[in-house]
């Protein structure tokens, strides 16, 4: 009797230990989801955060270019004269230091800079500086398709060889080494869709006014830009006042033309005085062909004609309607040359050499009947100085 009770016991003992570990299992259950949620909780909040910071980025800086363009030279000229001893000169020289600055301000807002290292009027003023100073002008673009310039900027001619930085123009047309380039104005420009049009709006003061002279003589251009790969263009209607409420037009139609390594420019420009002068009667041809090999070698061959049989040669200079190429003018020019980049892949090293000739029955000089031969051999560098996309 005595062991059956005491079995019962033990059978009693066991059941209440088996159901207190039981609950005590269950209770750990519960801490351990407890902790769980806590954790995912945590985990909520820091994905959040992190998706804060992709959604709200640091601020980009906004890109900026610093670089410095020189050119140094030695050059040679041979003059022969019908009826005089030859002359021959040369020296060394340098083509300029140019500095270059450009960026942007914000999305919407960009500037741009270029001053040419030099003082020939040793003029310290505000309007010494100016002159020296190519362009510097403050852009806005509201959209992708309008921009809206003011300041200091280049006139458009509508021509390809004035459209060149001049440290990479080794002989010059008649027109194109005399025009001023570089005038204060507002430019308005229109960029389709596609990119391939700009169609540029401009108003100057006119490169034919003293820029210490409040003259208020104006220039009115149009420019029509295409870019289609094999054929480019750079066309415009220009009117530029030279007296008062007198304007010379000018109609300029630079072709370019890239078949493979070998491009062909040919420009044609147009002046027209409105005074009883004609087409083709006062005009300049530019050509120039030129041929890359694998973008380390570039041999060229230009020529041109300046033209003005529009007014007599003796006509009085206050009624000289074209500046630029005067009247009775025939000035024809051609020459070669060749340059080398000796760094792959990089246009910042160049080594030239080049020769060019011309006749000129009449120039601003008077007329002459010689012959001039020019060469040279020189190289262009750039630095960059910083730059930041």
């Amino acid at each position: 009797m005595k062991k059956t009770l005491l079995f019962l016991l033990c059978i009693v003992y066991c059941t209440l230990c088996t159901n207190l570990k039981a609950e005590t299992l269950e209770e750990k259950v519960a801490r351990l989801e407890a902790k769980l949620a806590s954790l995912e909780a945590k985990t909520e909040a820091t994905d959040s955060v992190i998706t804060a910071e992709v959604i709200e980025p640091k601020k980009k800086m906004q890109p900026i270019s610093v670089k410095f363009d020189a050119r140094f030279d030695w050059q040679s000229s041979f003059v022969h004269h019908a009826d005089a001893k030859p002359d021959y000169a040369s020296n060394f020289n340098g083509r300029y230091i140019m500095f270059m600055l450009d960026g942007n301000i914000s999305p919407k807002f960009s500037y741009s800079l270029r001053y040419r290292m030099i003082h020939p009027s040793h003029d310290y003023t505000w309007r010494g500086v100016f002159n020296a100073t190519d362009w510097a002008n403050l852009t806005y673009r509201p959209t992708k398709n309008w921009e809206i310039t003011a300041g200091k900027m280049l006139v458009f001619y509508g021509s390809y060889e004035f459209d060149k930085n001049p440290l990479d123009v080794y002989m010059w047309s008649g027109w194109g080494g005399r025009v001023g380039c570089f005038q204060f104005g507002v430019l308005g420009k229109y960029i389709t869709n596609d990119g391939r049009n700009n169609i540029l709006f401009q108003i100057n003061n006119s490169p034919f006014a003293d820029p210490l002279d409040l003259g208020a003589l104006y220039s009115y251009s149009v420019q029509w830009n295409g870019n289609f790969g094999v054929f480019n263009s750079l066309y415009s209607v220009n009117f530029f006042e030279y007296q008062p409420g007198r304007f010379v037009n000018y109609i300029s139609l630079g072709n370019q033309f890239n078949f493979g390594p070998v491009t062909f420019e040919l420009d044609y420009m147009n002046r027209y005085g409105a005074r009883g002068t004609h087409f083709l009667k006062d005009f300049s041809l530019i050509g120039k062909l030129n041929y890359n090999y694998n973008n380390r070698f570039n041999v060229f061959v230009k020529g041109g004609l300046d033209y003005n049989m529009a007014q007599d040669e003796n006509t009085p200079t206050e009624e000289v309607i074209d500046m630029l190429v005067l009247p009775g003018e025939r000035n024809v020019y051609y020459g070669a040359g060749v340059e080398f980049f000796p760094i792959k892949d990089s246009k910042n090293v160049r080594i030239h050499a080049f020769w060019y000739s011309g006749n000129n029955n009449l120039s601003v000089d008077g007329p002459q009947s010689w012959n001039k031969h020019n060469v040279g051999i020189g190289f262009k560098w750039r630095l960059v100085a910083f730059e930041r996309k």
